[in-house]
């Protein structure tokens, strides 16, 4: 991108100066015209390459008895699924800010099993590292905005073992830090200032700050569940079901201090782990709505608001996350 940008300046700067010499006669007019069309050229790539950098998503696809089991990377305008890696190892995907790595689950036991730990890899799936190390259950990641810490949700192994609650770790590694009580979290996302982090517990909704003060409550449904903030911070998008209704999780939208709640879908199915588009449009989300196996989960998306829901990857798929 570094390198269109630059060359993109420089044709503008000869195009520049060959119209100011121009008017001197010291300069072809076809000299002109051929960095005019450079110019134009480059402009039409450099746009490609920002439609093509915005339509990238990642997801966890196949089924979990099949060889195809495993964490994909789709540009949603043209291709197919690219397999990144196994999901028996690696799960729960989660986009850097700038594109060039995905932060994940790793099933560092046998056949997937424990212990659960998180781990960083590039945008193709390799260059795997973990970050945490030992006999822990950890899931959920989310980046800062500036990609120089990772949130996650620890649960408790055992009577004394690893402390179960929300933690963050520098993108890098080192110590993790926990922020906030000791209590059940699930599904952190950061603000785009990367001052407060959202999540959902026992109770429904809440949001900290990334110190760990100022915790407060937004929703109180016990059956809300996966936020995840808009990139510009003024929206969050959820999940949410009533126990005294018809018991699917539905999506919503509301305003980042819990007001202005919308209904975004209504189907005899499951929305949730909703992701927002960049420009904050649209959302995808996994559901199982079409499916005769209540167990068997494709991916959708959805605009802010409420038409366009259509499935996007024809493949079993969810836990999707839209590149930022």
């Amino acid at each position: 991108m570094r390198i269109l940008w630059g060359a993109l300046r420089g044709a503008i700067k000869k195009l520049t100066a060959s119209i100011q010499t121009l008017r001197f006669g010291n300069i072809p007019q076809s000299n002109m015209v051929a960095y005019a069309v450079i110019a134009a050229l480059l402009l039409l790539v450099l746009i490609g390459s920002l439609v093509w950098r915005n339509q990238q998503i990642v997801f966890v696809g196949g089924s979990s008895y099949q060889e195809d089991y495993g964490v994909y990377r789709l540009n949603l305008l043209w291709g197919k699924p690219l397999y990144l890696a196994s999901a028996h190892e690696v799960h729960s995907p989660e986009w850097s800010p700038d594109g060039r790595q995905i932060a994940y689950v790793s099933s560092a036991g046998p056949h997937g099993g424990p212990p659960y730990t998180i781990g960083v890899m590039n945008a193709y799936g390799r260059y795997k590292r973990l970050l945490i190390f030992g006999d822990v259950r950890c899931y959920d990641p989310a980046w800062s905005p500036d990609g120089r810490q990772i949130a996650y949700v620890q649960a408790a192994e055992y009577e004394g073992g690893s402390p179960m609650g929300l933690f963050v770790i520098d993108s890098k590694g080192g110590e993790p830090r926990q922020i906030g009580p000791y209590a059940y979290y699930s599904y952190p996302s950061w603000s785009s200032d990367g001052n407060k982090i959202v999540f959902s517990n026992w109770h429904g909704i809440a949001v900290i700050d990334a110190d760990g003060s100022n915790y407060q409550m937004l929703t109180e449904n016990l059956g809300d569940s996966f936020p995840a903030w808009s990139n510009d911070g003024k929206y969050i998008a959820f999940s949410s079901f009533s126990e005294s209704k018809d018991q699917f999780y539905d999506l919503y939208v509301m305003r980042a201090d819990g007001s202005d709640v919308r209904r975004l879908t209504d189907t005899p199915a499951h929305e949730s782990f909703p992701s927002w588009s960049p420009g904050d449009r649209r959302i995808i989300f996994e559901s199982n709505f079409e499916s005769e196996d209540v167990a068997i989960d494709h991916i959708y998306e959805i605009h802010t608001d409420g038409t366009g829901f259509r499935r996007l990857v024809e493949m079993q798929s969810q836990r999707p996350d839209w590149r930022p």
